[in-house]
């Protein structure tokens, strides 16, 4: 499954091999947040610090091993309790390893960096769950205008079909898509208490301002040496779908602020409005 990298040293790359490890001598920091947020490059400037792996592409094969866990719990009165004599707490237990297990062989991966720094907007809808079955994991989320993430979104689907017709249900689904990544923040304040940061896209990428990210996971970041990295290949053009954008691999700018003006249509936006205006006010970041 994963190789271990016995040899730290930053040079050499080698294949993760599963050891079934389950303590971890590391911290453990996920960047999350919606699609089209901003996370990418959240994520490739935290990776600048001499303490944080370098940058990295997502952990979506980690964040594929929370999904189970929800099937497992919920359907544990029927299936999951015949396989686990101890009960809800047994399995949570063993989920947990689990995870553990497979973060413990990506920090092997990595080069044992003393804080290990994941990323996938898609794990952001599984955080409440993941925060509880790994103490030890801090979150930091990237949150944008809601509005700019919709003409992301929409640009994506025109990108993979020029005469794309964006219909409202289009719209609605970004919208609920949005919503979902930072319901489990708001839903169980108490559990992210003194573990999650909230960076706003649109703040970093005007002022550059790192302090808050630098504060809260003591590193300091190093904006010069992002993207510079001996574990994923930003070139790579395998990476380069739909869903490629224009900033990626380059440095820190505020060039994509506002840019629905110019791609949604004003009924678009109302929807966008209506749907995600209440979560945006909840967040500290009103819609004007």
């Amino acid at each position: 499954m994963l190789s271990s990298r016995r040899d730290v040293g930053r040079n050499q790359r080698c294949a993760l091999q599963f050891s079934g490890k389950t303590d971890l001598p590391f911290e453990p920091y996920f960047v999350v947040g919606a699609p089209r947020t901003g996370t990418t490059i959240l994520h490739a400037l935290i990776c600048t610090d001499d303490s944080v792996n370098d940058y990295i592409a997502e952990c979506s094969y980690f964040t594929a091993l929370l999904p189970p866990f929800t099937v497992g719990w919920n359907t544990f009165e029927s299936h999951t309790y015949a396989y686990f004599s101890g009960g809800r707490p047994e399995f949570g237990r063993y989920h947990s390893q689990l995870l553990r297990a497979v973060l413990h062989d990506t920090w092997e991966h990595a080069g044992r960096p003393k804080k290990l720094a994941l990323k996938d907007p898609v794990l952001s809808r599984q955080i409440g769950n993941l925060a509880q079955l790994v103490p030890e994991a801090k979150f930091v989320l990237s949150i944008r205008d809601v509005r700019d993430v919709a003409a992301s979104r929409v640009t994506v689907m025109r990108k993979g079909n020029a005469q794309a017709v964006i219909s409202e249900q289009d719209i609605l689904r970004i919208c609920q898509e949005f919503n979902a990544s930072y319901a489990p923040l708001l839903n169980a304040p108490d559990v992210f208490s003194k573990r999650a940061l909230i960076v706003t896209y649109e703040g970093l990428s005007r002022s550059g301002n790192l302090k808050p990210v630098d504060s809260f996971m003591g590193i300091t970041c190093q904006p010069d040496r992002v993207w510079k990295s001996d574990l994923t290949d930003i070139n790579r053009p395998a990476s380069k779908t739909e869903w490629h954008t224009e900033q990626y691999g380059r440095p820190l700018n505020a060039d994509s602020i506002g840019n629905y003006a110019s791609i949604l249509t004003p009924p678009q936006v109302q929807i966008v409005l209506d749907q995600c205006g209440p979560l945006m006010q909840q967040l500290g970041m009103p819609l004007i």
